[in-house]
């Protein structure tokens, strides 16, 4: 089993070497690939990511599941994994994802959140509530997907035709749960991301739950979402 690690940027010369460098160190016994899909960032971030990429594709400014859908298409292996910049990666990231996709039923699978720089409220909150919300969507088919922590069967991915790329938010959620008609999707606590707080932090407590609370409803009872998400750097 070979992966494509996609990694959207635009503007994010403060966190994306943080994360390129975590990848480098994988344990993960397989071949693997970062692609860095940018859109026409105005820093530094295109020299960063070339810096320790293996590959760095520069496109149009656009939604960030357009920059994914550029990523997966210039990916040349069987399963795309998504993360995004501002993240750590764990070394075992990509060896427990590819555990929950030995399974060929498995069509995809997602991991845990964990805050990178987080107190610990927002620790206890990802340790302990998180994950048993995130099971249960899954035992009940409505995968909640973070962009930042997810991977797919390339096949099914061209199956469906990919990102809805007119999607300013809930791209991530809304690929997985059109993916998922073709097979089995799980959720593996053990592939752990640690993401920024930026927004958190930016936003607030409420501002931030009540974004994600009525964005979640609103794409599993109506098949839209927010388009409205300003970006925070």
């Amino acid at each position: 089993m070979d992966i494509s690690v996609i990694i959207p940027t635009y503007n994010e010369e403060k966190y994306i070497e943080t994360c390129l460098k975590s990848l480098e160190c994988q344990d993960f016994p397989g071949n693997y690939e970062v692609i860095v899909s940018d859109g026409s960032s105005t820093d530094g971030t295109v020299d960063i990511a070339g810096r320790h990429a293996d590959r760095v594709i520069v496109d149009r400014k656009d939604t960030i599941a357009y920059g994914r859908q550029a990523g997966a298409h210039a990916a040349k292996y069987s399963i795309l994994a998504f993360t995004d910049a501002d993240t750590y990666i764990p070394s075992d990231w990509l060896s427990n994802l590819a555990a929950s996709l030995e399974d060929c039923r498995v069509v995809g699978a997602h991991g845990k959140l964990l805050p990178l720089d987080g107190n610990r409220i927002e620790n206890d909150f990802c340790n302990y509530v998180l994950p048993p919300y995130s099971q249960f969507m899954v035992n009940i088919n409505k995968p909640s997907v973070p962009g930042s922590n997810f991977a797919v069967r390339r096949k099914a991915f061209n199956k469906v035709r990919g990102f809805n790329t007119k999607l300013v938010t809930a791209e991530d959620v809304d690929l997985c749960n059109r993916i998922k008609k073709l097979g089995k999707f799980v959720y593996n606590p053990d592939a752990v991301v640690y993401v920024s707080t930026r927004r958190v932090r930016e936003w607030g407590y409420l501002k931030m739950l009540s974004f994600y609370t009525s964005n979640t409803i609103k794409y599993h009872t109506k098949g839209t979402a927010g388009k409205l998400f300003e970006p925070i750097r």
